[in-house]
């Protein structure tokens, strides 16, 4: 019995270990390493293969992360997306979010003749646009029901995630503006890797594993040095998609 008793109290301690190595991170606890450069422009190349590793399709990101000083002191960071497919503007997004929490405070976005504006307020979004399928003017209230960042901003949040050795685990919670609700994503520390860039050109990165659902997962190269992310994978059609830093 008393084994039982002290196996029993072992698993439990076991698994309260195993849950608290995921360590949280959401716009209210400020564990973002903030102290990483926060203005800079990127430009990504985003193609997809197929099976025989042939490009199926490819497109250009430019994203652009900058400070604004606000009239009150304070400073909002301001976060402007633009991709180009085929020499044309085929999207272009804006968000808007408080520092030092990234808490979105405004997320407008256009894409194929559709605009969209999502105003938040604490974890209500408020979502203004054209239905897709009746073109008509919409508003309508989304609870978020979680602390959550903007998701378009993911290759610009992980960086910044407290993460320094191999089997480090996250969760962190995403917003996709106008989806039903916010979800936790599991974001897993890989360990570091050599990525071999063009021109034999070698860069030592950390390697995170990002995990949508079940079956559906992507990694990310993050350079060691600049925390930017150079490349990131992710199975997608019996081929994979790619994005990949340019400059």
């Amino acid at each position: 019995m008393m084994k039982h008793i002290h196996l029993l109290a072992l698993l439990l301690i076991l698994f309260h270990y195993s849950q608290a190595q995921v360590d949280t991170i959401t716009t209210e606890n400020l564990k973002l390493k903030l102290t990483l450069p926060l203005g800079f422009r990127h430009t990504y190349v985003v193609y997809t293969t197929d099976s025989l590793a042939h490009t199926i399709a490819a497109d250009l990101w430019d994203r652009e992360i900058k400070t604004v000083k606000q009239n009150n002191g304070t400073h909002h960071l301001q976060f402007t997306w633009k991709g180009y497919l085929k020499d044309s503007l085929a999207l272009e997004a804006q968000a808007t979010c408080e520092l030092p929490s990234m808490q979105p405070i405004e997320y407008v976005s256009w894409q194929k003749g559709l605009g969209r504006r999502v105003r938040y307020d604490h974890r209500i979004a408020t979502v203004d646009g054209k239905s897709r399928k009746s073109r008509r003017d919409t508003t309508y209230q989304i609870n978020v029901g979680l602390p959550a960042f903007v998701f378009p901003m993911d290759l610009e949040i992980l960086p910044l995630l407290p993460f320094n050795q191999a089997g480090q685990e996250f969760a962190i919670p995403f917003y996709e503006p106008g989806s039903p609700k916010a979800s936790y994503y599991k974001c897993v520390v890989m360990g570091q890797e050599v990525l071999f860039l063009a021109q034999g050109i070698a860069a030592s990165c950390w390697k995170l594993k990002l995990i949508y659902s079940e079956k559906s997962y992507a990694f990310f190269w993050i350079s060691d040095l600049s925390r930017e992310v150079l490349k990131m994978q992710q199975p997608a059609r019996n081929g994979y998609r790619f994005k990949v830093k340019l400059y």
